[in-house]
């Protein structure tokens, strides 16, 4: 029996959206081929992925049971076809995320010391938004993220590479914008704004939940991008903490960045599936320690 990977995306489409219109849109397909993909599917697999009428989608028990299994064939076969794209273009390549910082002031040192040791190795990087975090990686998307903790670890294997402070985002005429620095009891009554994506622990580390007195604050607002963020802080709509490095690559006129003194730094990770070893990994990860050797820095223990 054979089961092409492309049936299994549509399947797994449709039991993330459980729609076929909306999922038919994700894969730029109609509905109808779509339908009929996950038909032959089930037709293949001699069961029912789904219970489905016309107002309503559902999976089955073997449905439910099958995600896994798809997403670890889907994530194979990217990972084949991007092999074979490079042996095509005759040289080899490494795929790395990063999320708005990237590894912070070390970005650049990083990527010169990998590019040095291994010339030939073309180094892709893509840019990821705060939802996608480690989804890019566990589907084999890339080889590696800059990521920052805390997050699910499960089937991750992580090189912690920088620490930093976090500080507090506030409005150019709020009362302690001018401070060299505060305390976090001082902002802990505002109204706080949160990424919209992301893991929930992420979510809550950048927000302080719990609170030192054990409390939770909900969100006032919940943005997307840095940019969305900067804009909701300057218009007054709340406040927030982000690491030390943003304003280096992020700036805006009404925003200002306060050091907080009293609450745990962000610590910024290198990860990769645990099961991928790849040589250009290690050559990235020697390239990380030498970058951190070069500026004094000591990585935080794990």
């Amino acid at each position: 029996m054979y089961v092409s990977p492309q049936a299994l995306r549509c399947f797994l489409a449709v039991a993330d959206e459980l729609h076929f219109g909306r999922a038919a849109a994700l894969l730029h397909m109609t509905g109808p081929a779509l339908s009929q993909q996950v038909s032959r599917l089930e037709k293949d697999l001699r069961f029912l992925l789904f219970e489905r009428n016309s107002r309503h989608v559902e999976l089955t028990e073997a449905g439910r049971a099958l995600i896994p299994q798809a997403r670890a064939v889907v994530a194979a076969n990217e990972t084949l076809l991007r092999w074979r794209e490079s042996v095509r273009l005759g040289r080899r390549s490494i795929d790395i995320g990063f999320m708005a910082t990237g590894a912070g002031l070390l970005t650049t040192a990083v990527l010169d010391r990998l590019r040095s040791a291994d010339p030939d190795l073309h180094v892709k990087l893509h840019h990821l938004e705060w939802s996608e975090q480690l989804a890019p990686l566990l589907a084999g998307d890339i080889d590696a993220v800059f990521v920052r903790e805390p997050f699910p670890a499960e089937g991750v294997r992580r090189q912690r590479i920088l620490s930093e402070r976090r500080v507090a985002v506030l409005a150019h005429d709020h009362p302690l914008a001018d401070r060299a620095s505060i305390r976090f009891a001082e902002i802990a009554a505002e109204p706080f704004i949160s990424s919209s994506g992301g893991p929930q622990e992420w979510t809550d580390f950048w927000m302080v939940n719990p609170r030192p007195d054990g409390t939770r604050a909900e969100p006032s607002l919940a943005v997307s991008t840095v940019e969305e963020l900067l804009e909701a802080v300057a218009a007054g709509a709340g406040v927030t903490t982000t690491p030390e490095s943003l304003p280096t690559y992020y700036r805006h006129p009404l925003v200002c960045f306060v050091p907080i003194d009293d609450i745990s730094p962000s610590v910024l990770t290198l990860c990769t599936l645990e099961g991928n070893r790849r040589p250009e990994l290690a050559t990235l990860q020697d390239a990380i320690g030498q970058a951190c050797r070069h500026v004094a820095m000591e990585p935080p223990a794990e």
